[in-house]
């Protein structure tokens, strides 16, 4: 399972390019509780995310899969937030408000995806 970065990704996260609007694709698995306590550490940390520029910009629920491995458990809820850089989201986690045990005690597993913008259409 996977709550937390290790020291290496966090590391290879610094490495990466810095190329500006930074949006992390948030993948979350619930505890059965932790639907409440993740809407609890939203509420504890929207301020900080405003505090550094960021915002977030869209939550969702999966419904099914439509493309992909039938037998796959969905997740419980994606999230995207939108960084001003990846430095903004450095200083998010390094925040000494920052309420990180309310999210580690809402997951059972989670994914955080960095992206850039990418022009396609």
């Amino acid at each position: 399972m996977h709550i937390n970065p290790t020291p290496d990704q966090q590391q290879r996260f610094m490495e990466m390019p810095d190329l500006g609007t930074l949006f992390m694709i948030n993948m979350l698995k619930f505890k059965s509780d932790g639907l409440e306590k993740y809407q609890a550490y939203v509420k504890a940390v929207s301020p900080l995310i405003k505090e550094v520029g960021a915002e977030m910009v869209w939550s969702g629920q999966p419904m099914g899969m439509l493309i992909g491995p039938t037998d796959e458990v969905l997740w419980d809820a994606v999230l995207i937030v939108k960084y001003p850089n990846k430095m903004a989201l450095a200083q998010l986690g390094g925040h000494p408000d920052y309420p990180g045990h309310l999210r580690t005690d809402a997951l059972v597993d989670s994914r955080l995806i960095a992206s850039t913008s990418m022009d396609l259409i």
